[in-house]
């Protein structure tokens, strides 16, 4: 008995630090405040005060509050200014679109204090080795857009003990880490809806299948919009034109067939927008007219592309915004490294344009528009051009002709 009354005087701290710990990470003691003093927690857990310093120590060990001298321990750990501890690494596949939202993440680290620093670019540079040199060069913390789909788990699971990372739209393979993405099932679902709003029965899905989650989650989207408006997808009209890793053009050989049957899709949700160019040239070599014989909405709207001057109906993600979240998760979790995991998800709408078939007079504003360029400014988007008859890339400059349609 009288050991035991001497462990519990021993360890008897561990129950105040948990309890302090847990007040933290709810909120109830704001990231940033100033802890009550040893004098005040003495009163409230009946403890010595030996015992409060020794709770207030573990907090600091754990990463979880900050000793300011003289002054007392504030909730939420310090960003680290060790060797190069300002700098954060962004870690992707060097895509169009990370460029832009590098410019904006970095824009928003730099008010704060801290640089942004591109340590990958392709995928001749694993993941994996990025995020060691991040680790080596006592990196603050990482934003990454994982373009590996079977990393090694090993590794990353020890970077995400060791730095802050926040993962960009879909999640890495085999880590838990703080995550800012889209809700894509949704957006796939509007999109779908939208066609069926516009008289469409027999829709397909096509684009680019890969392992993605965040693919998978806009099938998702789509087949329930289906189910719910009591439509039968068939598999006859899933027709994909590309997969991850691919290094052929978009094989559309499938999907021509299927376009020049009798029973052919009279719509098609196109799930990435990088597709839509190959997806409507196969269209119009079939002779088909858009929208009148088929039509067409696609999921992001970051390549603009019109036929007769009527362009896409596109589900517009608020890149922006994505930049913002992914910025706060990071500085929340360098202010509390023993917050649980969150996941965050940026905004998204419908743009309405012609080619869902829809009428001029519900289209969406320009004004409106906007929403889905406000990142693109520091950029030119890839901009397609088709008519009945031609189709050119206005920022390219090799055109081939093919039949009666000029391809770029």
């Amino acid at each position: 008995m009288e050991r035991k009354v001497a462990r519990i005087a021993r360890n008897g701290f561990l129950d105040i630090t948990a309890s302090l710990k847990a007040k933290i990470e709810a909120g109830e003691i704001g990231s940033g405040d100033y802890l009550p003093t040893e004098r005040e927690l003495q009163a409230q857990f009946t403890a010595s005060r030996t015992t409060i310093r020794k709770a207030l120590a573990a907090l600091v060990d754990m990463g979880v509050a900050k000793n300011v001298p003289n002054k007392g321990v504030i909730a939420g750990g310090a960003i680290h200014k060790s060797y190069r501890g300002d700098q954060i690494a962004l870690i992707d596949g060097g895509t169009y679109l990370l460029k832009v939202l590098g410019v904006r993440i970095s824009e928003l680290l730099v008010e704060k204090g801290l640089h942004l620093v591109q340590l990958a670019g392709g995928a001749k540079y694993p993941m994996e080795y990025a995020l060691q040199r991040a680790m080596d060069l006592e990196f603050a913390g990482a934003i990454v857009w994982s373009y590996k789909g079977f990393p090694d788990v090993d590794l990353i699971q020890r970077a995400a003990s060791q730095i802050p990372i926040v993962a960009l739209d879909h999640a890495i393979e085999g880590a838990e880490t703080d995550q800012v993405t889209l809700d894509h099932e949704a957006a796939a679902y509007a999109a779908t809806e939208h066609l069926i709003k516009n008289g469409c029965k027999r829709i397909g899905v096509t684009g680019m299948l890969d392992m993605l989650d965040i693919t998978h989650q806009r099938f998702r989207g789509y087949m329930r919009a289906m189910f719910a408006h009591d439509l039968q997808p068939e598999a006859r009209n899933f027709v994909f034109t590309f997969t991850s890793g691919d290094v052929l053009p978009h094989q559309t050989e499938l999907l021509e067939c299927r376009l020049r049957a009798n029973d052919r899709p009279d719509g098609l949700v196109v799930l990435q927008d990088f597709c839509v160019p190959p997806v409507l040239e196969c269209a119009l070599r079939c002779g088909l007219s858009v929208p009148q014989d088929v039509k067409f909405v696609t999921l992001g709207d970051d390549v603009e592309v019109t036929i007769d001057g009527v362009g896409m109906t596109a589900v517009a993600f608020d890149w922006n915004a994505l930049a913002e979240q992914a910025v706060q998760l990071l500085l929340e979790r360098l202010a509390n490294r023993q917050r649980p995991v969150q996941v965050r998800y940026a905004p998204d709408r419908l743009i309405v344009r012609g080619m869902c078939g829809a009428p001029r007079e519900q289209w969406t504003s320009e004004v409106e528009a906007s929403f889905s360029t406000r990142v693109q400014n520091q950029f030119t988007r890839s901009h397609f051009v088709f008519s009945s008859t031609s189709s050119v890339i206005e920022n390219g400059s090799l055109t081939r002709s093919r039949g009666n349609h000029h391809v770029s």
